[in-house]
């Protein structure tokens, strides 16, 4: 089957103007820096904004939904979590709402970051400088689920394998600094000595 017989697709908000992060905001905006291909969508950083009226509902977000990145060299995929209250996603993504029962959002997300499936992204994104995929290409995906519970495994399995890799990020980070902050504080000392 195609994705589209699965998803409604469609692009994120186009925003006119730079988004001015308010406080008191009751809209939560995702945009590029707001997403890392292991932890998902991070939503500490995401921007609040006021008055944010679209024409269409269909801009707004649901747990659930599965944001790609349309633009670029690491097409990566996100599903939105609980817990984000009103939410929407600016244009460099694409969005899909899962429609129907035979695919988990989890698993979707897994299929389009899959290896298989980047590879053909690559090869039908158009750009010159810049790949950009478009919801038609997207439409077109050929994808044929296992049965739910196989699909969940699936999906479990990549979750687990991302915090893995998160994790061992971090790890190698804190290391890095604790290297840095013992060098500088020799270079201190043996200046000192001087």
């Amino acid at each position: 089957m195609k994705l589209k017989e699965v998803a409604d697709i469609s692009t994120g908000y186009s925003f006119r103007s730079k988004i001015k992060h308010d406080p008191e905001g009751d809209t939560k905006v995702i945009q590029m820096s707001d997403v890392d291909k292991y932890r998902g969508i991070i939503p500490e950083g995401l921007q609040s904004i006021s008055g944010f009226e679209p024409r269409k509902d269909r801009y707004f977000l649901d747990p659930g939904d599965v944001i790609m990145i349309s633009k670029g060299y690491n097409i990566n995929a996100f599903v939105v979590p609980t817990g984000l209250g009103k939410v929407v996603a600016v244009n460099s993504f694409l969005v899909m709402k899962v429609k129907s029962s035979k695919i988990l959002p989890e698993y979707l997300a897994w299929f389009l970051n899959s290896k298989r499936t980047q590879h053909f992204f690559q090869a039908v994104a158009a750009g010159t400088n810049i790949p950009n995929l478009s919801i038609r290409a997207l439409e077109g995906l050929d994808i044929n689920p296992p049965s739910i519970e196989r699909q969940d495994k699936l999906a479990e399995l990549d979750r687990l394998k991302r915090k893995e890799i998160a994790l061992h990020q971090e790890i190698a980070s804190k290391k890095e600094e604790l290297v840095d902050t013992m060098l500088q504080q020799q270079a201190d000392k043996w200046k000192s000595n001087n």
